[in-house]
């Protein structure tokens, strides 16, 4: 099911042509050729300063195609997965990767629709590039898979020198170190799983083993303004970000903040600027018998496009009559308990539950606030081969008080080389 035909060649024949320039290397010297070791042992590139920071269900850093330069100053890693995603839904939502409780109808629309799909879009196909110099290492990595509007979608794309890193990741406003294992791609009700292209500086162990971190970002407000209206709206100043995170022998703490300003011209081309604020927290705690606990908590104005359930719905900023600008507050949490049973088999409950602020001239089907309600579990087949089930109940209540909710399934098979 990969949409993009094209961008699906180009990659095979990457893959054919480095695989080929890994079994063999022509030594000029000795008109011989030399074979490369996918294993290249002590010689492999190992940088500590490189910024990965993955989800539960992302490669392992260990998985992959390692290929390294005979002098070892260079190392390239391929790494991918086939992703084959099983989904049996009470309602008809439109997300099947992601369960968005925005999408949820209510009243009278809320019957009930059983409906199945299978789908491949979350197969990922990347590369590592780590590159030695006298200054220290250049790190670069690609990543993609095939949920764009077009079948292909950019997940990583970003160049790391030293504490400098320059591309698309992970938002710092993001809490990745605190996101559950979820056989979705959306994570939590509430959950800021978001990625953005950025300018980011780090400054790790800064204080008394306190890593901070600090981000120039784009964000795409997130606005649905009527057809009537004129205004147009753009990025004129990027998001300020900033992460201060630290680990500790019981667990993790992360807390965060952004400063978004939405800009735009209304109806006689004047400038207009919205700022907003947005903070956010996690805490990773390790439990008793292998157990560990997930909690987040995020409030903001002008962040709804950070939250997983609201990041479509064009919530960011209201019109008021004649030109009042407002932009709602949206606060939100969850909390996760996961159990490992053993090492290959590990189970979680999550509740999440998000609100967003209502005014007097607010639209009485407007979204004003849902929970969810996931059970999940996950088993390791055979090294890099897994299957996670899960499932999903959610309720979302509008501000006329009319209600819904949705019920899903999710099954996921993927195997990671």
């Amino acid at each position: 099911m990969l949409k993009n035909k094209s961008a699906y060649n180009i990659f095979l024949v990457i893959i054919v042509i480095l695989t080929y320039e890994h079994a063999y290397s022509q030594d000029e010297s000795e008109g011989k050729k030399t074979i490369i070791s996918l294993n290249v042992g002590d010689t492999l590139i190992s940088d500590s300063t490189k910024i990965i920071e993955d989800v539960p269900l992302d490669i392992a850093q260990d998985r992959g195609l390692f290929i390294g330069t005979p002098d070892g100053s260079m190392q390239l890693r391929i790494l991918g997965s086939v992703r084959y995603l099983v989904v049996f839904d009470g309602r008809n939502l439109n997300s099947k990767y992601g369960y968005s409780t925005y999408e949820i109808p209510t009243g009278e629309l809320n019957t009930p629709l059983p409906n199945y799909f299978n789908g491949l879009e979350q197969t990922r196909l990347g590369f590592e590039v780590t590159r030695k110099t006298d200054d220290g290492d250049i790190f670069i990595r690609l990543e993609t898979d095939f949920l764009g509007v077009n079948g292909f979608r950019i997940r990583h794309a970003y160049g790391q020198y030293k504490h400098f890193l320059f591309g698309q990741t992970w938002s710092l406003f993001s809490h990745i170190g605190a996101s559950p294992a979820t056989v979705d791609v959306a994570g939590p009700t509430s959950s800021l799983v978001t990625r953005t292209p950025q300018i980011r500086f780090t400054a790790p162990n800064l204080y008394k083993g306190f890593d901070l971190a600090l981000g120039l970002e784009y964000t795409i407000p997130n606005l649905n303004l009527p057809d009537s209206s004129s205004s147009e709206t753009f990025q004129l100043i990027p998001s300020f970000t900033t992460r201060i995170n630290k680990n500790y022998d019981w667990g993790s703490l992360q807390v965060s903040g952004v400063i978004p300003v939405l800009s735009g011209l209304d109806s006689n081309d004047k400038l207009l600027l919205q700022p907003g604020w947005g903070i956010s927290s996690s805490v990773v705690l390790n439990s008793w018998k292998n157990g560990k606990w997930y909690i987040q908590g995020v409030a903001g104005k002008a962040i709804t496009r950070y939250f997983t359930d609201l990041s479509s719905g064009g919530l960011d900023l209201l019109l008021a009559p004649p030109t009042n600008i407002y932009t709602p507050l949206s606060i939100g949490y969850y909390g996760t308990y996961e159990h490992n049973w053993n090492n290959n088999m590990l189970s979680s409950l999550t509740y999440g539950w998000v609100n967003l602020e209502q005014f007097s001239f607010t639209e009485e089907n407007t979204y004003h606030r849902a929970q969810t309600f996931r059970m999940n579990s996950f088993w390791d087949i055979t090294e890099g081969t897994k299957i996670g089930f899960e499932t999903i109940w959610g309720n979302r209540i509008n501000k006329d008080m009319s209600k819904g909710n949705a019920f899903r399934l999710n099954l996921l098979f993927y195997y990671d080389f």
